[in-house]
């Protein structure tokens, strides 16, 4: 493992304490004689009484309790390979190391992962001269560790540079003739078991620290380097494996969710590219996969459209997963059953991920369903929402439903390092039949010599039964992840960057010395990676690969390690109440609730609301996510999103302004206009609601707008006197509730000039009568032409 900084560069003064102590000893050995040029061999065998440069003095506590030297439990009496140095070039060495630059040099492949009798050990890798000085002779040493370390503490001391351990020296190899600055060159060991003299006792299985160096032989140049790593030897014997569970989070991040607001996207297209490879990597024995029921629904978690339904980008610009880097040696993804992919928009990324998803389950890996969005377990109860929890679930379960899957959804995995009882109560009362904690909120109340079993029984408020724990190894997870946490109690606190071969061999290493620990008692171990794991697939994959064939080590899933006893030994309760930094607040929760209200309200105008709501209520629920807790601001800004876009339907149904309106009777209709820019019809109540008495509306009237249309609905009113009075124009849901945009309407009233008119036209009629009688009067009866009468008669 090559580290930030050179490997190895021992203290001056600490080797010249070495050297005072041991210098007799130490120049009293002859010379080794080295092995032929161009050879990698095991080294000649010092005289008798010569001792390799010692461990540290510090004592470590073994199995028993028993104070013992790093070179610990099965440490051989007989006369070893080469010491690692002699008292005349110790001090010479370490004055060089601690000044020159030194030399790069990095071990880049252990073969085989397992060492078993009859194979032979190979160790590869390269050295680079960034020192700026010519290396006339550069030869490169392969040492090995005396002994198997007999803790994690002094496993992981081996990997810290001024560290000095009881080496030998196996194999030696002399690299071209020279190496000029700025150039490299390659090594390669090549060592049969025997020539190690590693043992076949079963004292002898585990780990054992190898270290490449490389110097000038000649001694002519100041620059060397060294590079650490392990090894892994198992002889022909038998013992009790240890159950080993690797929990792997297949969830979206914050960025992730926020990436898919912004692009338009399902929460699924913006994590495939991520998730896709993880998932192939995670296909191995023993690999229990936490999903979030989210993805498994193509087009969930996407900000509806305009029209208000989920506003997914189109299928065709979405990336695939062919275009993302795939685990090595994985067989592509199955299709997801036909139920999956006919969601909304299912982009070709989110149906690879589905597709994945369901290879595992085909391939018998057990899937847990997550909450719906990863939904804050923990944060849910400290607000008292067993609500959202308990709805989170069931969505998650019907999305497995509906992708044809078979999962589990009784495993309950809250995030953060501070869980505490009320999230444990919240858990069980949930219908959760384990939870995964970290080991650390359990820790033994006394002091241990060795690994505590990773279960334990949690006391629940339900029924007084105890709810089985899950402990995750939080050192044997970093690992996994790609990182070396600092060494209990170390001076250097930090965090050190693991390549692919370096989380291989010390997973294995670190599984392999919690078995020896108590090689009788083996003890349940679950690993976990983090829920916004980065990292390389192909560290996962080769990592879990060795550790499932792994002689030592039985591939368990959560539910195997939860349903193991529990062992008796006395853990530190939980507290009752600890609330994390970036927890989802009572607060936020409310306006949550608001926003839905409002969502709801409005998706009564339509003939399927749900249909409506669906996509809302799915992004709203997302805020919910642990995600968030890494982004509060994005959490509020995404809650503030789906507000200002529920808010934005009110403008897609609108009651329209008219000019003004005359009214001269006493009663009538007057004529609303409404449109529909939605795509589906919607049923609303047109109310009017005058300013003024003298105007009156008494009842709305029902209307159906037809999508992407327009509707009239004519209002009737009363009118009792007159005036110019603003009317508002409103529409109502069905249960009379204000949905769309309300207008003003001018109406001017002269409901008198009715009574007035008809007044004025009667008496016109009235007067015109009487003078048609007056002036027939006067003229007399008018006698027709031929009816005169004879004057003589």
């Amino acid at each position: 493992m090559r580290r930030r900084r050179v490997w190895a560069r021992p203290v001056a003064t600490l080797a010249a304490a070495v050297t005072a102590l041991l210098g007799p000893a130490l120049t009293a050995a002859p010379a080794a004689a080295a092995p032929a040029a161009g050879t990698s061999t095991l080294a000649a065998a010092p005289a008798a009484g010569a001792s390799a440069v010692t461990a540290s003095a510090t004592p470590t506590i073994g199995t028993q309790g028993a104070a013992t030297p790093d070179g610990g439990a099965g440490a051989r009496t007989a006369p070893s390979p080469e010491p690692t140095g002699s008292a005349a070039d110790a001090p010479d060495r370490a004055t060089r190391n601690a000044a020159a630059e030194g030399l790069d040099v990095e071990i880049t492949d252990i073969g085989p992962a397992v060492l078993r009798p009859g194979q032979r050990l190979t160790v590869r890798g390269t050295v680079a001269n960034t020192t700026g000085k010519d290396v006339a002779s550069p030869e490169a040493l392969l040492r090995v560790q005396r002994s198997t370390p007999i803790s994690r503490s002094t496993l992981q001391r081996w990997l810290e540079p001024d560290s000095v351990f009881a080496t030998v020296v196996v194999a030696r190899h002399e690299l071209p003739a020279a190496l000029p600055a700025g150039s490299s060159a390659t090594f390669m060991f090549d060592v049969a078991p025997e020539e190690l003299s590693l043992g076949e006792g079963a004292s002898a299985w585990g780990p054992r620290g190898i270290e490449v160096a490389v110097d000038d032989a000649s001694g002519t140049a100041d620059e060397d380097g060294r590079d650490r790593s392990f090894m892994l030897w198992y002889p022909d014997i038998a013992i009790e494996p240890t159950p080993v569970g690797v929990l792997a989070p297949v969830v979206p991040t914050a960025a992730e969710r926020t990436r898919a607001l912004t692009d338009g996207t399902d929460v699924a297209t913006a994590a495939a590219q991520r998730l896709v490879p993880l998932l192939g990597a995670l296909d191995q024995p023993g690999v229990t996969v936490a999903v979030d029921g989210m993805l498994l629904t193509p087009g969930a978690g996407a900000m509806p459209d305009a029209d208000g339904g989920p506003g997914v980008a189109p299928a065709t610009s979405a990336p695939t997963a062919a275009a993302s880097p795939t685990a090595p040696d994985s067989p592509p993804p199955p299709e997801p059953p036909a139920a999956a992919r006919s969601g909304p928009a299912a982009s070709p990324a989110a149906a690879d991920l589905l597709g994945a998803i369901t290879a595992l389950t085909q391939d018998g890996r057990e899937v847990v369903a997550l909450p719906w969005a990863d939904a804050d377990v923990t944060a849910l109860a400290h607000a008292g929402r067993e609500d959202l929890l308990v709805a989170a679930q069931e969505r998650s379960a019907a999305a497995a439903t509906a992708a044809g899957l078979e999962v589990r959804s009784d495993i309950a995995w809250p995030a953060g390092s501070l869980p505490d009882q009320e999230t444990a109560d919240l858990a069980a009362a949930t219908g959760a039949a384990a939870v995964v904690l970290p080991s650390t909120s359990l820790t033994p109340e006394q002091a241990l010599t060795y690994t505590p079993a990773g279960r334990a029984d949690l006391p629940v408020d339900e029924g007084g039964e105890a709810l089985p724990a899950v402990l995750v190894d939080e050192r044997a997870s970093a690992v996994l992840a790609g990182q070396l946490l600092p060494r209990l109690n170390a001076a250097d606190g930090d965090i050190t960057d693991l390549d692919a071969l370096a989380v291989r061999q010390l997973l294995l290493a670190d599984t392999a010395v919690i078995a020896r620990e108590r090689p009788n008692d083996p003890r349940p171990l679950m690993i976990s990676l983090p829920r916004s794991f980065h990292g390389s697939p192909e560290s996962v994959s080769g990592a879990l690969a060795a550790l499932a064939t792994a002689p030592w080590v039985t591939p368990s899933a959560v539910s195997d390690l939860a349903g193991a006893d529990a062992p008796t030994l006395a853990r530190s309760p939980l507290p009752e109440k600890e609330v994390g930094r970036g927890e989802v607040g009572a607060g936020l929760l409310n306006r949550m609730a608001g926003t839905l209200a409002r969502a709801e309200s409005f998706g009564a105008i339509t003939a399927d609301s749900d249909a409506l709501l669906a996509p809302y209520a799915a992004v709203l629920a997302s805020a919910l996510s642990v995600s968030w807790r890494a982004d509060p601001d994005g959490r509020e800004a995404l809650v503030d999103d789906v507000r200002s876009a529920v808010g934005d339907l009110d403008s897609k149904v609108a009651a329209l302004p008219s000019s003004t309106v005359n009214l001269i009777n006493s009663s009538a209709r007057i004529p609303i206009n409404v449109r529909n820019d939605l795509d589906v019809d919607v049923d609303v109540q047109v109310m009017l609601t005058p300013t003024d008495q003298r105007l009156q509306a008494p009842e709305p009237v029902p209307l159906t707008v037809p999508a992407d249309s327009q509707a009239t609905a004519h209002v009737p009113v009363r009118a009792v006197g007159s005036g110019d009075l603003p009317v508002e124009v409103q529409l109502l849901t069905p249960q009379g509730r204000d949905v769309g945009t309300p207008t003003e309407l001018q109406v001017r009233v002269r409901a008198d000039w009715e009574n007035v008119g008809t007044a004025v036209v009667a008496g016109v009629l009235v007067v015109m009568l009487v003078a048609g009688i007056v002036r027939t009067a006067r003229r007399g009866p008018r006698m027709e032409q031929g009816t005169m009468p004879d004057p003589e008669e």
